[in-house]
């Protein structure tokens, strides 16, 4: 009897592990491409996901499991509904969370979910994305008109989407890569706390250069914030610092 629920509950468990396993590698390589997945607070959403879907479900598999029971197989019907509803629940979960933007505006990224995404608002046919598929590197553009910078911050005090959220004001990320690596956090202010200092310094020697090489920009996540890593040269992102760019502004500017 023992042997057989093991194995009913293995097999249980290999199903669920592909299953699973699949959806979270897609996750994992297309809606949350790195840095996203920990700032963007998929990890206790995957928790709940792989406890009750790879451990409850097997589990009660093995509690239920009898081969001459009457109504076994409503039994494993059920405990396989609860299994699919929570599966279900939890991917529409990561699929609402998922970045579909990192946008740039003014002096930070955003990750911009696809529960806040509006992509049929862009007005580029490029921007226009799917909502299913990777995130897009965007620049929020500020509209120099003062009416609209006026309706701009009423509606944020209203609680409406700012300009980092507002696709109509997307433009191509691109074009703006020179003007972005110019602001960002300086290297000087990074070093003034000793454990900032060590942590910039132990990515300078992993990437072998200097600091004058990056710009250090603020990236904020639902999870957590950030700073992001950019090289000068290639104009692309190299990597992330553990490091909370509102607290070490707010530390230099007190200094």
């Amino acid at each position: 009897m023992i042997k057989q629920k093991v194995k009913a509950s293995i097999v249980h468990l290999l199903i669920s592990l592909v299953v699973v396993g699949c959806f979270i590698a897609f996750a994992l390589l297309v809606w949350y491409p790195a840095p996203f997945m920990s700032i963007a607070g998929l990890t206790g959403i995957v928790a709940i996901l792989i406890s009750v879907d790879l451990v409850l479900g097997p589990l009660l598999t093995f509690v239920v499991f009898k081969p001459k029971k009457p109504r076994l197989a409503l039994d494993l019907s059920v405990i396989a509904a609860v299994q699919m509803a929570a599966l279900g629940y939890g991917m529409y979960t990561i699929y609402q969370g998922h970045p579909v933007y990192v946008a740039y505006a003014v002096d930070r990224f955003t990750l911009i979910t696809a529960q806040d995404a509006n992509p049929e608002q862009a007005k580029y046919p490029d921007l226009q994305v799917s909502t299913l598929w990777a995130p897009k590197l965007v620049y929020a553009k500020v509209p120099t008109d003062p009416e609209l910078v006026q309706a701009l911050l009423l509606d944020a005090l209203a609680g409406k989407p700012d300009v980092d959220a507002r696709s109509e004001y997307y433009e191509p990320f691109d074009a703006f890569v020179p003007e972005v690596l110019k602001k960002g956090i300086k290297p000087e202010v990074l070093f003034a706390s000793p454990d900032n200092k060590q942590k910039l310094e132990a990515f300078l020697k992993k990437q072998g250069n200097t600091a004058a090489d990056y710009a250090f920009l603020p990236l904020s996540g639902k999870e957590d914030d950030v700073v992001w890593v950019w090289s000068r040269d290639t104009g692309k992102p190299v990597g992330t610092l553990a490091i909370n760019p509102w607290n070490t502004l707010q530390v230099s500017a007190k200094n």
